[in-house]
């Protein structure tokens, strides 16, 4: 099974060895897809519950052939990295096209590797969750959302007979952080005629994080504040040592910090600008920014999470009207009760990295997984920001 795709790794070698590589190419993950939904897999683990959720949540993505490789896997909690170890000893153990293996990442307390790997021993695939103690999900639930996670990022899509065999379930190729990274861009392109040499983002969650990415080219520095210590895991931008920048862009909306001409909260700002929290419902605020961003929308606030939640509820509403579709379900769970109370950033991410709509269709229907995306699309079109000087 691996003919063909030889010569198409064989050439990305070559690139690197002669210093032309310039990254990973559709048509290289594409052949891994096509590999992954071909092959035979070889789960090790001599769990038979976690055997169960490998293959089904596997299934899920169209791979149908999966064995389980009983291995006694705790003797390799003594190797530099368990999962890697465990998934490389499925070699002597079974013959397969693919091993998959959990495990611990590292030294104990570093959390879990799920890790995918071809004969060969080349690394497919791997996702990291953090310690139980930290994420607080069962076994089960941590073990559904890493396998999820591991196959998504290369772009595999689940989709599998419904609960009858006359239906099918179809799921969105977009997750609900995704809806909200393209909402937080419409914001951010408003954003960008303002330049200079420091730039601070006050208020992380959900959009902050976002803006502050799509400004990168603007500023020379920026930085986040965000009072909670796991919005700012969520974060790849430092906290901020020092009381004055150039720009600040105040995201805390309604109940948020005090903003008068040149001053939010503690911090100091040659130009400051304040999301307008209102939509339909009218917000009051005392801000008194040199900007606001304001939302042109029939949504009920401007945050960020109040329209993804809309805008993700309106997209099922929207694909239950094409033929064949048998209804249509908003994956949607209250994700800020594990950034906010559990104080998990990772078990935000799980829960938000998951396909944001799923439709039940019926099968030999014309219903295409792409739909989702020309409605998506349609409704973010209808989203608009605008500037006002206050």
């Amino acid at each position: 099974m691996w003919r063909k795709s030889r010569s198409l790794f064989k050439k990305a070698f070559e690139e690197s060895l002669n210093g032309i590589r310039k990254g990973d190419k559709p048509e290289e993950t594409e052949a891994l897809k096509k590999l992954l939904l071909d092959g035979k897999f070889g789960v090790v683990t001599d769990n038979h519950k976690k055997f169960s959720i490998f293959k089904n949540t596997l299934g899920m993505f169209g791979v149908k052939n999966v064995i389980q490789i009983c291995v006694p896997t705790d003797i390799f909690d003594l190797e530099q990295m368990p999962s890697l170890s465990k998934a490389l000893s499925g070699r002597y153990f079974g013959e397969c096209d693919f091993y998959i293996a959990r495990g611990r990442l590292g030294l104990p307390g570093s959390g879990a590797l799920t890790i995918l790997i071809d004969v060969y021993g080349n690394v497919i695939s791997a996702v990291t969750s953090p310690p139980h103690h930290i994420h607080g999900l069962s076994l089960e639930t941590a073990l559904f959302f890493d396998v999820f996670r591991l196959l998504k990022r290369l772009g595999m899509v689940p989709v599998h007979k419904g609960i009858t065999n006359r239906t099918r379930t179809v799921y969105s190729s977009f997750t609900v952080l995704d809806v909200a990274k393209k909402i937080a861009k419409k914001k951010a392109e408003v954003l960008k005629e303002f330049k200079g040499d420091s730039l601070l983002v006050i208020g992380g969650y959900l959009d902050g994080i976002f803006i502050a990415e799509y400004l990168k080219n603007n500023f020379r520095e920026i930085f986040l504040y965000d009072k909670e210590k796991s919005v700012m895991a969520l974060s790849p931008f430092n906290k901020p040592e020092r009381e004055e920048f150039d720009v600040i862009i105040d995201l805390t909306g309604f109940g948020g910090i005090d903003v008068s001409r040149g001053q939010a909260g503690k911090f100091k700002g040659k130009v400051i600008i304040s999301e307008e929290p209102s939509g339909l419902e009218v917000l009051e605020t005392e801000k008194k920014p040199d900007f606001f961003l304001k939302m042109d929308y029939r949504g009920k606030t401007s945050g960020t999470m109040t329209l993804t939640i809309h805008t993700v509820r309106k997209i099922s509403v929207e694909i239950e009207k094409f033929n064949d579709v048998l209804y249509a379900v908003p994956n949607l769970f209250f994700a800020e009760s594990l950034l906010f109370n559990a104080k998990s950033s990772r078990g935000f991410l799980d829960v938000m990295e998951i396909p944001a709509v799923t439709a039940s269709v019926k099968n030999g229907g014309n219903f295409k997984a792409d739909y989702f995306e020309d409605v998506l699309n349609g409704i973010l079109q209808e989203m608009k920001f605008e500037l006002a000087k206050f």
